[in-house]
Protein backbone atom coordinates (compact mmCIF):
# COMPACT_ATOMS: atom_id res chain seq x y z
CA UNK A 1 0.00 0.00 0.00
CA UNK A 2 1.36 3.49 -1.05
CA UNK A 3 -0.49 6.65 -0.15
CA UNK A 4 0.88 10.20 -1.70
CA UNK A 5 2.38 12.69 0.51
CA UNK A 6 -0.38 15.50 -0.26
CA UNK A 7 -3.24 12.69 0.36
CA UNK A 8 -1.40 12.64 3.68
CA UNK A 9 -1.22 16.20 4.61
CA UNK A 10 -4.79 16.81 3.42
CA UNK A 11 -5.85 13.85 6.13
CA UNK A 12 -3.99 15.36 8.61
CA UNK A 13 -4.53 18.92 7.92
CA UNK A 14 -0.68 19.22 7.57
CA UNK A 15 1.42 22.23 6.18
CA UNK A 16 4.16 20.40 4.04
CA UNK A 17 7.55 21.60 3.97
CA UNK A 18 10.43 20.95 1.39
CA UNK A 19 7.43 19.27 -0.58
CA UNK A 20 8.30 16.32 -2.77
CA UNK A 21 6.25 14.49 -5.11
CA UNK A 22 6.50 10.98 -3.62
CA UNK A 23 4.24 7.74 -2.43
CA UNK A 24 4.79 7.01 1.60
CA UNK A 25 4.56 3.36 1.87
CA UNK A 26 4.76 2.66 5.66
CA UNK A 27 4.56 4.44 9.06
CA UNK A 28 7.80 3.66 11.25
CA UNK A 29 9.34 4.75 14.27
CA UNK A 30 11.90 7.59 13.73
CA UNK A 31 14.93 5.62 14.69
CA UNK A 32 13.93 2.58 12.89
CA UNK A 33 12.31 4.61 9.76
CA UNK A 34 13.61 3.58 6.54
CA UNK A 35 13.12 5.45 2.74
CA UNK A 36 9.66 6.11 1.91
CA UNK A 37 8.52 5.64 5.28
CA UNK A 38 6.62 8.21 7.29
CA UNK A 39 7.54 9.18 10.91
CA UNK A 40 6.61 11.65 13.65
CA UNK A 41 8.43 13.81 16.48
CA UNK A 42 6.44 14.62 19.46
CA UNK A 43 8.94 14.57 22.28
CA UNK A 44 11.71 17.54 22.33
CA UNK A 45 14.35 15.33 23.88
CA UNK A 46 13.75 13.39 20.63
CA UNK A 47 14.25 16.28 18.34
CA UNK A 48 17.91 15.42 17.62
CA UNK A 49 17.05 12.25 15.38
CA UNK A 50 15.65 14.33 12.68
CA UNK A 51 19.09 14.54 11.29
CA UNK A 52 19.91 10.89 11.24
CA UNK A 53 16.41 9.21 10.52
CA UNK A 54 16.05 7.88 7.25
CA UNK A 55 12.48 8.43 6.94
CA UNK A 56 11.33 10.77 3.92
CA UNK A 57 8.89 12.65 5.68
CA UNK A 58 7.96 13.30 9.04
CA UNK A 59 5.48 14.56 11.48
CA UNK A 60 6.29 17.46 13.23
CA UNK A 61 4.66 20.38 15.65
CA UNK A 62 3.48 23.61 14.01
CA UNK A 63 6.54 25.36 15.20
CA UNK A 64 9.39 22.68 14.65
CA UNK A 65 11.92 23.95 12.08
CA UNK A 66 15.36 22.10 10.85
CA UNK A 67 18.09 22.78 8.08
CA UNK A 68 17.42 19.13 7.07
CA UNK A 69 16.32 18.13 3.78
CA UNK A 70 13.47 16.07 4.36
CA UNK A 71 9.84 16.43 4.32
CA UNK A 72 7.92 18.11 7.04
CA UNK A 73 4.31 17.94 7.83
CA UNK A 74 3.66 20.74 10.66
CA UNK A 75 0.36 19.78 12.48
CA UNK A 76 -0.94 21.05 15.90
CA UNK A 77 -0.41 17.39 17.42
CA UNK A 78 1.77 14.97 15.77
CA UNK A 79 0.59 12.29 17.92
CA UNK A 80 -2.33 12.48 17.26
CA UNK A 81 -2.02 12.61 13.66
CA UNK A 82 0.46 9.92 13.44
CA UNK A 83 -2.18 7.20 14.70
CA UNK A 84 -4.60 9.10 12.25
CA UNK A 85 -1.64 7.67 9.43
CA UNK A 86 -1.40 4.55 11.15
CA UNK A 87 -5.34 3.47 10.90
CA UNK A 88 -4.91 4.48 6.72
CA UNK A 89 -1.89 2.04 6.43
CA UNK A 90 -3.53 -0.47 8.67
CA UNK A 91 -7.32 -0.60 8.86
CA UNK A 92 -9.25 -1.89 11.92
CA UNK A 93 -9.85 -5.93 10.98
CA UNK A 94 -12.88 -7.61 12.09
CA UNK A 95 -11.40 -9.50 15.91
CA UNK A 96 -14.37 -12.56 15.00
CA UNK A 97 -16.08 -14.41 12.01
CA UNK A 98 -19.23 -12.72 10.66
CA UNK A 99 -22.24 -14.67 11.84
CA UNK A 100 -23.42 -16.57 15.26
CA UNK A 101 -21.15 -19.83 14.89
CA UNK A 102 -23.46 -22.58 15.65
CA UNK A 103 -20.72 -24.20 18.63
CA UNK A 104 -21.98 -20.91 21.00
CA UNK A 105 -24.75 -21.51 23.15
CA UNK A 106 -27.24 -18.35 23.28
CA UNK A 107 -30.40 -18.95 25.26
CA UNK A 108 -33.86 -18.58 23.76
CA UNK A 109 -34.68 -15.07 26.03
CA UNK A 110 -31.46 -13.74 25.60
CA UNK A 111 -31.57 -10.94 22.21
CA UNK A 112 -28.63 -10.32 19.89
CA UNK A 113 -28.30 -7.09 17.72
CA UNK A 114 -27.99 -7.35 13.80
CA UNK A 115 -24.83 -7.89 12.26
CA UNK A 116 -23.18 -9.77 14.89
CA UNK A 117 -19.77 -11.75 14.38
CA UNK A 118 -20.08 -14.25 17.67
CA UNK A 119 -17.41 -17.13 16.95
CA UNK A 120 -17.49 -20.39 18.58
CA UNK A 121 -18.09 -21.66 22.32
CA UNK A 122 -19.37 -18.36 23.65
CA UNK A 123 -21.91 -18.78 26.20
CA UNK A 124 -24.83 -16.11 27.35
CA UNK A 125 -27.35 -16.47 29.41
CA UNK A 126 -30.69 -15.30 30.05
CA UNK A 127 -32.20 -12.26 29.53
CA UNK A 128 -29.08 -10.89 28.35
CA UNK A 129 -29.32 -8.07 25.85
CA UNK A 130 -26.41 -7.24 23.18
CA UNK A 131 -26.17 -4.30 20.49
CA UNK A 132 -25.56 -4.09 17.11
CA UNK A 133 -22.28 -4.93 15.59
CA UNK A 134 -21.00 -7.18 18.40
CA UNK A 135 -17.30 -9.08 18.11
CA UNK A 136 -17.16 -11.32 20.27
CA UNK A 137 -14.15 -14.21 20.01
CA UNK A 138 -14.24 -17.55 21.17
CA UNK A 139 -14.57 -18.95 25.02
CA UNK A 140 -16.54 -15.96 26.46
CA UNK A 141 -18.66 -16.22 29.03
CA UNK A 142 -22.00 -13.51 29.56
CA UNK A 143 -24.00 -14.23 32.42
CA UNK A 144 -27.90 -13.57 32.29
CA UNK A 145 -29.49 -9.84 32.40
CA UNK A 146 -26.27 -8.34 31.45
CA UNK A 147 -27.21 -5.51 28.80
CA UNK A 148 -24.23 -5.00 26.05
CA UNK A 149 -24.53 -1.34 24.05
CA UNK A 150 -22.95 -1.02 20.68
CA UNK A 151 -20.10 -1.87 18.42
CA UNK A 152 -18.49 -4.04 21.74
CA UNK A 153 -15.46 -5.96 21.03
CA UNK A 154 -14.98 -9.00 23.16
CA UNK A 155 -12.13 -11.04 22.77
CA UNK A 156 -11.04 -14.71 23.95
CA UNK A 157 -11.59 -15.95 27.49
CA UNK A 158 -13.68 -12.68 28.52
CA UNK A 159 -15.96 -13.05 31.28
CA UNK A 160 -19.32 -10.86 32.17
CA UNK A 161 -20.94 -11.63 35.58
CA UNK A 162 -24.49 -11.33 35.76
CA UNK A 163 -26.44 -7.98 35.79
CA UNK A 164 -23.40 -5.70 34.31
CA UNK A 165 -24.01 -2.83 32.05
CA UNK A 166 -21.45 -2.57 28.91
CA UNK A 167 -22.26 0.68 26.87
CA UNK A 168 -21.37 1.32 23.36
CA UNK A 169 -17.50 1.14 21.92
CA UNK A 170 -16.37 -0.49 24.80
CA UNK A 171 -13.50 -2.73 24.32
CA UNK A 172 -12.49 -5.97 26.29
CA UNK A 173 -8.99 -7.74 26.01
CA UNK A 174 -8.50 -11.49 26.57
CA UNK A 175 -9.31 -12.72 30.10
CA UNK A 176 -10.71 -9.10 31.67
CA UNK A 177 -13.72 -10.27 34.17
CA UNK A 178 -16.21 -7.63 34.90
CA UNK A 179 -18.40 -8.49 38.06
CA UNK A 180 -16.67 -10.82 40.02
CA UNK A 181 -17.72 -10.59 43.39
CA UNK A 182 -16.24 -7.99 45.63
CA UNK A 183 -13.47 -8.55 48.42
CA UNK A 184 -16.30 -8.41 51.43
CA UNK A 185 -15.93 -10.67 54.28
CA UNK A 186 -17.76 -10.11 58.12
CA UNK A 187 -14.79 -11.14 60.45
CA UNK A 188 -16.20 -12.98 63.51
CA UNK A 189 -14.41 -14.61 66.51
CA UNK A 190 -12.07 -16.22 63.98
CA UNK A 191 -13.77 -16.54 61.20
CA UNK A 192 -14.90 -14.57 57.87
CA UNK A 193 -18.41 -14.55 56.92
CA UNK A 194 -18.93 -13.69 52.93
CA UNK A 195 -20.68 -10.92 52.60
CA UNK A 196 -23.42 -11.71 49.50
CA UNK A 197 -22.23 -9.22 46.71
CA UNK A 198 -25.94 -7.91 45.06
CA UNK A 199 -24.63 -5.26 43.19
CA UNK A 200 -22.98 -5.13 39.41
CA UNK A 201 -20.50 -3.12 37.23
CA UNK A 202 -21.05 -0.47 34.99
CA UNK A 203 -19.02 0.12 31.93
CA UNK A 204 -19.81 3.73 30.32
CA UNK A 205 -18.97 4.30 26.23
CA UNK A 206 -15.46 4.21 24.73
CA UNK A 207 -14.12 2.40 27.65
CA UNK A 208 -10.95 -0.16 27.23
CA UNK A 209 -9.79 -2.91 29.61
CA UNK A 210 -6.54 -4.72 29.40
CA UNK A 211 -6.10 -8.09 29.57
CA UNK A 212 -6.24 -10.26 32.70
CA UNK A 213 -7.67 -6.76 34.61
CA UNK A 214 -10.42 -7.50 36.94
CA UNK A 215 -13.22 -4.91 37.91
CA UNK A 216 -15.38 -6.60 40.78
CA UNK A 217 -19.35 -5.96 41.21
CA UNK A 218 -20.47 -3.95 44.09
CA UNK A 219 -21.69 -4.89 47.39
CA UNK A 220 -24.77 -3.17 46.66
CA UNK A 221 -25.06 -0.32 43.95
CA UNK A 222 -22.53 -0.36 41.44
CA UNK A 223 -18.57 -0.13 40.73
CA UNK A 224 -18.53 2.25 37.78
CA UNK A 225 -16.51 3.17 35.10
CA UNK A 226 -17.18 6.45 33.23
CA UNK A 227 -17.10 7.82 29.42
CA UNK A 228 -13.53 7.16 28.17
CA UNK A 229 -11.41 5.56 31.08
CA UNK A 230 -8.71 2.91 29.47
CA UNK A 231 -7.48 0.45 31.87
CA UNK A 232 -4.43 -1.52 31.30
CA UNK A 233 -3.50 -4.92 31.93
CA UNK A 234 -3.77 -6.51 35.18
CA UNK A 235 -5.43 -4.06 37.01
CA UNK A 236 -7.45 -4.62 40.14
CA UNK A 237 -10.76 -2.57 40.43
CA UNK A 238 -12.30 -3.49 44.25
CA UNK A 239 -15.84 -3.20 44.58
CA UNK A 240 -17.58 0.24 44.75
CA UNK A 241 -15.25 2.06 43.15
CA UNK A 242 -16.07 4.77 40.91
CA UNK A 243 -13.54 6.08 38.29
CA UNK A 244 -14.62 8.96 36.10
CA UNK A 245 -14.43 9.84 32.47
CA UNK A 246 -11.03 9.74 30.21
CA UNK A 247 -9.05 8.41 33.33
CA UNK A 248 -5.59 6.38 32.27
CA UNK A 249 -4.20 3.88 34.18
CA UNK A 250 -1.55 1.78 33.63
CA UNK A 251 -0.68 -2.02 34.54
CA UNK A 252 -0.59 -3.46 38.19
CA UNK A 253 -2.44 -0.93 39.83
CA UNK A 254 -4.62 -1.98 42.77
CA UNK A 255 -7.61 0.15 44.00
CA UNK A 256 -9.43 -0.93 47.53
CA UNK A 257 -13.05 -0.56 47.76
CA UNK A 258 -15.32 2.92 47.38
CA UNK A 259 -12.37 4.76 46.67
CA UNK A 260 -13.60 7.45 44.22
CA UNK A 261 -11.36 8.78 41.44
CA UNK A 262 -11.95 12.13 39.22
CA UNK A 263 -12.15 12.96 36.02
CA UNK A 264 -8.96 12.97 33.64
CA UNK A 265 -6.35 11.52 36.10
CA UNK A 266 -3.08 9.84 34.84
CA UNK A 267 -1.95 7.13 37.19
CA UNK A 268 1.26 4.86 36.42
CA UNK A 269 2.02 1.40 36.95
CA UNK A 270 1.82 -0.39 40.70
CA UNK A 271 -0.10 2.45 42.13
CA UNK A 272 -2.21 1.00 45.75
CA UNK A 273 -4.96 2.55 46.71
CA UNK A 274 -6.27 1.96 50.60
CA UNK A 275 -10.02 1.82 50.34
CA UNK A 276 -12.73 5.12 50.89
CA UNK A 277 -10.51 7.67 49.51
CA UNK A 278 -11.37 10.37 47.20
CA UNK A 279 -9.04 11.49 44.14
CA UNK A 280 -9.87 14.86 42.77
CA UNK A 281 -9.83 15.50 39.26
CA UNK A 282 -6.40 15.92 36.64
CA UNK A 283 -4.19 13.62 39.49
CA UNK A 284 -1.09 12.59 37.96
CA UNK A 285 0.30 9.60 40.33
CA UNK A 286 3.93 8.33 40.09
CA UNK A 287 4.78 4.40 39.62
CA UNK A 288 4.61 2.99 42.60
CA UNK A 289 3.19 5.60 44.56
CA UNK A 290 1.27 4.32 47.94
CA UNK A 291 -2.02 6.15 48.16
CA UNK A 292 -2.88 6.66 51.75
CA UNK A 293 -5.24 10.00 52.05
CA UNK A 294 -7.38 11.86 49.92
CA UNK A 295 -5.62 14.18 47.26
CA UNK A 296 -7.33 17.32 45.70
CA UNK A 297 -7.60 18.29 42.50
CA UNK A 298 -4.42 18.94 39.67
CA UNK A 299 -2.04 17.40 42.28
CA UNK A 300 0.90 15.16 41.01
CA UNK A 301 2.28 12.52 43.75
CA UNK A 302 4.54 9.93 43.94
CA UNK A 303 6.32 7.91 46.85
CA UNK A 304 5.06 5.65 49.20
CA UNK A 305 3.27 7.14 51.40
CA UNK A 306 2.78 9.45 48.38
CA UNK A 307 3.35 13.30 48.79
CA UNK A 308 3.79 16.31 46.35
CA UNK A 309 6.36 15.47 43.63
CA UNK A 310 8.48 18.51 44.70
CA UNK A 311 8.61 17.95 47.99
CA UNK A 312 9.39 14.28 47.18
CA UNK A 313 12.51 15.38 44.97
CA UNK A 314 13.56 17.24 48.43
CA UNK A 315 13.39 14.43 50.55
CA UNK A 316 15.60 12.28 47.86
CA UNK A 317 17.85 14.92 47.29
CA UNK A 318 18.45 14.65 50.97
CA UNK A 319 18.64 11.12 51.69
CA UNK A 320 21.35 10.95 48.91
CA UNK A 321 23.13 13.41 51.34
CA UNK A 322 22.24 11.15 54.97
CA UNK A 323 25.64 9.29 54.70
CA UNK A 324 28.05 12.18 55.33
CA UNK A 325 25.81 13.80 57.65
CA UNK A 326 26.02 10.58 59.54
CA UNK A 327 29.67 10.44 58.90
CA UNK A 328 30.18 14.22 60.19
CA UNK A 329 28.23 13.42 63.46
CA UNK A 330 30.50 10.84 64.28
CA UNK A 331 33.31 12.89 63.62
CA UNK A 332 31.60 15.18 66.14
CA UNK A 333 31.08 13.01 68.72
CA UNK A 334 34.64 11.99 68.98
CA UNK A 335 35.98 15.77 69.26
CA UNK A 336 33.22 16.02 71.65
CA UNK A 337 34.25 12.90 73.83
Amino acid sequence: MAINIKKIAEIIDAEIINHKDIEIKNVNKIDEAVEFDISFLHNEKYFSHIRTTKASAVIVPRDFTTDVDIILLRVKDPYVSFVKIMYEFYPVEPVAKPGIDKMTSIDETAVIGVNPSINPFVFIGKNTKIGINAQIQSNVTIGSNVKIGDNVIIYSNVSIREGCIIGDNVILQNGAIIGSDGFGFAPGQGTYEKIPQVGNVILEDNVEVGANTVIDRSTMGSTIIRKGTKLDNLIQIGHNVEIGKDVVIAGQTGIAGSTKIGDNCMISGQVGFVGHLNVGKGVMIGAQAGIVGNIKDGSVITGTPARDLRKMRKIDAALGRLPDLIYKVRELEKKLK
